[in-house]
């Protein structure tokens, strides 16, 4: 068997702006921090657990649980009430609320590994009508660290899927991260992005692009995930 796992900021959902200007708001509401980056690749760590322990910890010296838990209270109400003034904000990805349906018909295992919250993620999903029911989906909730949330999903896809052990596993995702964590892992990548955000992956070590997740299922071949196209398509 074979395993296609995908991110959901900017690759499943269109949630990356919605997402940043909460976090943000949420961390200048509770600890009065102004100006900070939304270049997550500048954190530690680029998950949603993990940018708000780094602020904290620079604010304060350490990571205190109910700070934490206020930010993560507050992050939820901001990004409820975007939904509730601008719902648009979170629509699905081109191709998104078939992509993983497609894979599993071709008879591929999927899972989900995302740097949200795993309450955040799942309304995201819910919202942009992407069905989730009976899929793995690792979150920060499992770790700050994205590495190890990817290493989650795998685990949790083996054990509901009964494999021992998958042949070829591939992350879909949209952000350097994701690249450093397949790097990392031995998986192959495949990005999902524009022309801009593109040759930051490329840069990154990216060898595989395509623009929406509606292109991700024809990079595959049905029943065997042992071979991709010959070719990458770009933004």
């Amino acid at each position: 068997m074979d395993l296609v796992i995908l991110d959901i900021d900017g690759t499943l959902t269109d949630t990356e702006h919605v997402d940043d200007h909460s976090i943000v708001g949420a961390l200048e509401d509770v600890l009065g921090v102004q100006d900070l980056s939304t270049d997550w690749s500048t954190y530690r760590t680029s998950t949603d657990a993990g940018i708000v322990a780094e602020v904290i910890e620079r604010v304060q010296g350490v990571v205190d649980a109910a700070v934490v838990e206020a930010v993560t209270r507050r992050f939820y109400a901001i990004l409820e009430d975007h939904y509730t003034s601008s719902p648009d904000l979170f629509a699905p990805m081109e191709g998104a609320q078939d992509v993983l349906r497609t894979l599993r018909d071709m008879g591929y295992d999927v899972a989900i590994a995302t740097g949200c919250w795993r309450e955040s993620a799942l309304f995201k999903l819910r919202v942009a009508g992407i069905e989730h029911i009976g899929i793995p989906m690792a979150t920060a909730d499992d770790s700050p660290n994205r590495t190890a949330i990817v290493a989650r999903a795998i685990e949790l896809a083996r054990r509901w899927n009964d494999v021992q052990a998958y042949e070829r596993i591939w992350y879909v995702g949209d952000g350097v991260w994701d690249v450093q964590a397949s790097q990392e892992l031995g998986l192959a990548f495949i990005g999902v992005a524009g022309e801009a955000k593109a040759e930051r992956l490329r840069a990154a070590g990216a060898t595989l692009v395509v623009e929406h997740p509606r292109d991700v299922p024809g990079l595959f071949s049905p029943r065997s995930a042992r071979q991709t196209a010959s070719h990458s398509s770009t933004a």
